[in-house]
């Protein structure tokens, strides 16, 4: 009687080095400067556990002495804030017969491609939901929901940043808001939108737009849109490096089952180092 070996298996370990090897970095918000990432989430953690994310301190400004006066000295100190774990995931099946037909094609390249795909998704939808949060500090909102957004919006949702409006890393924009700004003109009409080019993002008031239907959209009478305003830096992405991969037996069905986990933290600073402007402005319109 013919026996089955473990060539003819899904092996967990096997498809957990697949994954690791290509294990998404830099891909949330389309990998701009907005996102500090990193892959060491502590080991042990569990969905619904709360996590410190950290970041250095600032030394402050130098120090005005006279000759032979002594400076001050200061700690380079580390500052945290909490973030609560998530835990997501996928569970597929993957009957004997399909493992058959895979002796023909790559199971694990494709299990990698469509796991790394759900990754980035699930991470980005995290940090929009992070960034649009309006509990906890680091956000402020711009609402000029009477009407469609305008240059003077913009101008006024970039006031709220103060001199920090410089560090704006990326803005988020429904597709809905990109029509509306590919209508907008300055003074002398002339289109203020600029499409992007040679595999860049398009610009508005030199800022790189990041276009998603994963803005925020607030229903109601009439829709409204957040445009998400984001600093370099204002959001963490901590991860834990590998994938947890899992399968069990069906004897019943003569099928394999295999659970995918991973956990992350997404988090919006309240404040970034050495300034007290907001780290995301959400700007409301129709």
């Amino acid at each position: 009687m013919p026996a089955t070996t473990r060539a003819d298996l899904i092996i967990p370990e096997v498809l957990a080095d697949a994954v690791a090897g290509a294990w998404p970095n830099r891909i949330a918000l389309y990998g701009t400067d907005a996102v500090v990432e990193s892959r060491t989430l502590p080991g042990g953690v569990r969905g619904g556990d709360k996590v410190k994310v950290p970041y250095f301190g600032i030394l402050g400004e130098f120090e005005r002495v006279t000759e032979g006066a002594p400076l001050t000295v200061t700690k380079l100190s580390m500052t945290s804030e909490e973030a609560v774990v998530q835990r997501a995931g996928k569970a597929f099946e993957v009957t004997s017969w399909a493992q058959l037909a895979a002796m023909y094609a790559d199971p694990y390249a494709e299990a990698t491609r469509q796991i790394l795909e759900g990754a980035r998704r699930e991470f980005d939808r995290a940090l929009v939901e992070a960034a649009n949060s309006t509990t906890g500090g680091g956000v402020a909102t711009q609402d000029a929901s009477t009407g469609t957004i305008t240059y003077d919006a913009l101008v006024d949702a970039l006031a709220k940043f103060g001199d920090a409006q410089v560090d704006v890393a990326a803005v988020i924009v429904h597709s809905k808001v990109l029509a509306d700004l590919r209508k907008l003109k300055d003074t002398t009409g002339q289109p203020i939108f600029v499409d992007a080019q040679q595999g860049g993002l398009p610009r508005v008031m030199g800022l790189p737009l990041i276009v998603s239907d994963r803005a925020p959209v607030i229903t109601g009478t009439p829709t409204k849109y957040v445009t998400l305003i984001v600093r370099r830096g204002a959001l963490a992405l901590w991860y834990n490096g590998t994938p947890t991969v899992e399968t069990d037996k069906d004897i019943l069905a003569d099928s394999t089952v295999v659970a995918v986990n991973v956990y992350y933290a997404a988090h919006r600073y309240s404040r970034l180092p050495g300034s007290d402007k907001p780290t995301v402005v959400r700007l409301i319109t129709q």
